[in-house]
């Protein structure tokens, strides 16, 4: 998975489109091309992690995943750097959609937030898709540079956004890590590219930690999410990698003192309320890379903090 893209010739030329409102709109880079190849069953990984008894002690759950989760691969091409995104989605009925994005540390990949799968599908009746970002799980890109990945990931988001079609806004779930590219990270990058894939949607960070915001001028942020209606929930857990003193949180801070009404800040209580605690480590082949290549990590969430997500996202006006 890490052998180079750079001369991968896509058989269909799909465009991403850069508003769902309207699928002839163009990207700011010109070239932004994918193809999404669908598998005819669950991929090997997905099957082995639902059939864990650590992870799912529920039979009804266990039997739900395997029979409506799909795998697929979506191939992108941006200019000369290209991807190969490892993705897990189930598909409802309705044209709401969210997209699920992991943080940036090694032991990350699609199978963190797996837990939040069957509630947001069954009780929300969501889309669901859930990807490995570039350089994790079964994604290629790791051995592409950061600022590569930096510089092309809302180009990803929405070029993944594109492949299922979709033809509303989406919400996003997302975590961050990294302070350079978490999925909360590049989810802020995307916005100020792309707002109008996030119009009149709820969004949720948990530990958005991004020291760039990706704008042309301080302040621009705000302005998209005034302008498409977005709101942001920012659930921070602080540790010793997620201060209040690192540059995110203070901004977060400072528009919660201000009044702006589409961030709202969420202070967790590390005494009451831990971070996402994870489940036992479950060996799955060839999951992950480097030492966790063959470990998934779920995190291990409590109904109290589900069903918060869940009303959180139904909240949004666009829902």
């Amino acid at each position: 998975m890490q052998s180079s893209l750079s001369q991968v010739k896509l058989k269909t030329y799909n465009l991403a489109y850069s508003n769902p409102c309207n699928l002839s709109s163009r990207t700011q880079l010109k070239h932004v091309v994918f193809e999404r190849h669908d598998r005819e069953t669950l991929s090997p990984q997905a099957k082995n992690l639902f059939n864990s008894r650590t992870i799912f002690e529920s039979d009804s759950e266990q039997e739900w995943l395997l029979e409506n989760v799909h795998s697929t691969m979506i191939s992108i091409k941006i200019n000369d750097d290209s991807y190969e995104i490892n993705s897990n989605y189930v598909l409802s009925d309705s044209q709401r959609f969210i997209l699920v994005l992991h943080g940036f540390d090694k032991t990350e990949s699609w199978t963190t937030w797996t837990k939040m799968i069957q509630p947001l599908s069954q009780r929300c009746s969501y889309s669901v898709i859930f990807v490995d970002l570039p350089g994790f799980g079964r994604s290629s890109g790791r051995d592409l540079n950061q600022a590569s990945w930096k510089r092309n990931g809302p180009e990803i988001i929405i070029a993944i956004l594109s492949s299922f079609h979709m033809e509303n806004p989406v919400n996003i779930l997302a975590t961050c890590v990294d302070p350079i590219l978490g999925g909360s990270a590049t989810t802020v990058r995307t916005i100020n590219r792309y707002p109008a894939w996030f119009r009149d949607r709820n969004l949720i960070f948990t530990n958005s930690v991004i020291g760039d915001f990706g704008e042309s001028k301080v302040g621009d942020f705000e302005k998209n999410l005034t302008q498409f209606i977005i709101h942001i929930i920012v659930h921070w857990f602080p540790d010793e990698d997620h201060t209040h003193h690192c540059v995110a949180y203070k901004r977060w801070n400072k528009l919660r003192q201000s009044g702006f009404r589409h961030v709202q800040l969420i202070d967790f209580d590390p005494v009451k309320q831990t971070a996402q605690l994870v489940c036992p480590e479950v060996r799955v082949l060839d999951i992950g890379r480097c030492s966790f290549k063959h470990k998934a990590i779920v995190y291990q969430l409590s109904e109290e903090y589900i069903q918060q997500i869940i009303n959180t996202l139904s909240a949004g006006n666009g829902s």
